[in-house]
């Protein structure tokens, strides 16, 4: 009879990508349910494939920390094969959570059926081992393992279905602790099916022969791959719930929009019929216009801000728990190389079965280009970072009082949301060409988010311009490339000046002096209301004691000049 021994690292993270997958699991079940019906297919499909996949690297690392004290090789056909009743389970599960109602016989059953998923995936799993000795089961411990893992199927459907649709701080918690649970309870399973095996009858035992080095490089880069998997589904699933909540604030939004321009059409039509009172009709509805204007922009906005701000603080830490962790990584794959060189000098001459192993999977070139891969990844996580702190510097938008900022960091993260829309992903126009004479600005006591809306609305207009002039059929064979240029620089030693110019096609001078009106627009029906640079005139004038102005002619291009003192509370009293 051979004792074999479990690599505490292995054992431990397999535990934790059990846990990262309940967790998955229960995230995807909520996202199921509210998904629609078009939809849903797709979303256990890919979720059955990621939940799958996790529940298998658990299994495989697990068999993978088992050293015995002879080689052990797998059937990698038959290894992949135990990886379709994984899949099969997470998908049953996936579908069951999502029924409107689930019975005890549902239940059940669903639970017997997932239970002998995940048994026959260890089991066939442990038919792909191939050693020099003899396998053999105890039967009762057996039946003990398959029991064990279709309670644990049972707990898991039960707790899927009741937190499937909270999206309360309270769920989010009892679903993380949940996945703990879970996840140390689904590891019970593998480890008692293991207790079930002997191996007997060797035909060697020779130290020599065992390469644990090779188990060790074959988990961490399936559990690398496994985590990689999961994050993927968990950062999608995340970014489809905030879309939705959005696309639902949407569509209130234009539904008031709308009852919005309805009302005023019927108080002109009255102003008409009341001739005696236009001067103090007029009065009223630009007070109530004005008012209309700022709540219905802030709100937008404000919803925007959130959202953004709310991806920025979900992404961040994830993120920074995988560039943190590249670097234990990197650190603990310089150890294990060491490690072979040490083994290599000591034992200059392997076995014929390692050599050809080594020539198999190309050593020389794994040593050298692991390392490689892996400072790319550190590079990807760190453009990741700043791109979250771009985010988070933009969404800035409700903040009530004066702050010292960089002007130029609130322009740049304004381009950076921007970014699809210059380089327009349609392919109807070529990218927009980015010109920035940035001078040597001060800090600036402001208002940041609202001057970064100041930048959204003229940037925004600005790409619709040379969407409209670009995109133009007469303008195709154009050599002129569309471009935004952006000049910063001081005036008058207190103010600063910031211009934006576009080579669209211009503003005549009539449509000059209404472009600050609010709900002016040139835009087709469903592409703007006329609210921007209205919005964007009393952000500058009122709220910072500052300038705005056009200076555009026909065919030429336009340039809006934004100047603004240096300290703004000290130069404007605001309005109470």
């Amino acid at each position: 009879m051979l004792h074999g021994i479990y690599d505490i690292r292995l054992s431990l993270l397999s535990v934790a990508i059990a846990m990262l997958t309940a967790y998955t699991t229960l995230d995807l079940a909520g996202q199921v349910v509210k998904s629609k019906s078009k939809e849903r297919f797709s979303w256990v499909v890919g979720g059955a494939v990621t939940m799958g996949t996790g529940i298998w690297a658990m299994h495989f690392i697990a068999m993978l920390a088992l050293s015995l004290p002879i080689p052990i090789h797998y059937h990698w056909l038959t290894v992949a094969i135990s990886l379709v009743p994984a899949i099969f389970a997470s998908g049953l599960a996936l579908a069951l959570v999502s029924l409107p109602e689930i019975n005890i016989l549902s239940l059940l059953g669903g639970s017997l059926l997932m239970g002998i998923a995940i048994s026959a995936m260890h089991y066939i799993g442990m038919a792909a081992v191939r050693l020099p000795a003899k396998i053999s089961y105890d039967f009762n411990i057996v039946v003990l393992s398959i029991a064990i893992a279709i309670v644990i199927s049972l707990v898991a459907l039960w707790v899927g279905f009741k937190l499937r649709a909270d999206t309360t701080l309270k769920g989010r918690w009892l679903r993380f602790g949940s996945a703990i649970i879970l996840g140390s309870a689904i590891p019970l399973m593998h480890y008692t099916g293991m207790m079930a095996t002997h191996f007997s009858n060797p035909q060697i035992i020779n130290l020599a022969t065992v390469d644990t080095n090779r188990s060790v490089w074959m988990a961490v880069i399936v559990g690398l791959i496994t985590v990689l998997l999961l994050g993927w589904t968990l950062l999608t699933s995340f970014f489809n719930q905030q879309l939705s909540v959005q696309l639902v604030k949407t569509d209130v939004l234009n539904s008031n929009q709308g009852l919005l321009q309805q009302a005023l059409q019927k108080q002109a039509e009255l102003a008409t019929l009341a001739q005696t009172r236009t001067e103090e009709l007029e009065a009223v509805m630009l007070a109530l216009q004005k008012a209309q204007l700022q709540f219905i922009q802030a709100e937008k906005m404000s919803s925007i801000g959130q959202m953004v701000a709310g991806v920025a603080h979900e992404i961040n830490n994830p993120v920074n728990f995988i560039y943190g962790n590249l670097f234990h990584i990197e650190a603990y794959i310089r150890d294990i190389l060491e490690l072979i060189n040490i083994y290599e000098k000591y034992y200059p001459e392997p076995l014929q079965t390692i050599q050809i192993f080594r020539e198999t999977i190309d050593f020389q070139f794994l040593t050298k280009d692991l390392p490689k891969t892996l400072e790319s990844m550190q590079v990807g996580a760190k453009r990741i970072k700043q791109i979250v702190d771009s985010l988070r510097n933009f969404s800035r938008l409700d903040e009530a009082e004066f702050k010292t900022v960089d002007i130029h960091e609130g322009l740049d993260s304004t381009l950076l949301i921007l970014k699809n829309r210059l380089m327009n992903t349609g392919g109807n126009r070529t990218e927009v060409t980015l010109i920035k004479e940035y001078g040597d600005l001060p800090l600036v006591n402001c208002y940041p988010g609202q001057l970064n809306q100041v930048f959204f609305n003229i940037f925004m207009n600005a790409i619709d311009a040379l969407d409209k002039k670009y995109i133009n059929n007469m303008n195709r064979n154009s050599d002129s490339i569309p471009i935004i240029r952006i000049t910063t620089s001081t005036h008058q030693q207190n103010w600063i000046n910031i211009q934006i110019f576009d080579n669209g096609f211009g503003i005549t001078e009539e449509l000059q002096r209404k472009i600050y009106d609010p709900f002016f627009t040139t835009k087709a029906v469903g592409k703007g209301v006329g609210l921007g640079l209205s919005v964007s005139y009393q952000i500058i004038v009122e709220k910072h004691g500052g300038k705005l102005s056009c200076i555009s002619a026909s065919s030429r291009g336009t340039t809006f000049e934004i100047e603004i003192p240096i300290d703004a509370s000290a130069n404007f009293k605001k309005a109470s």
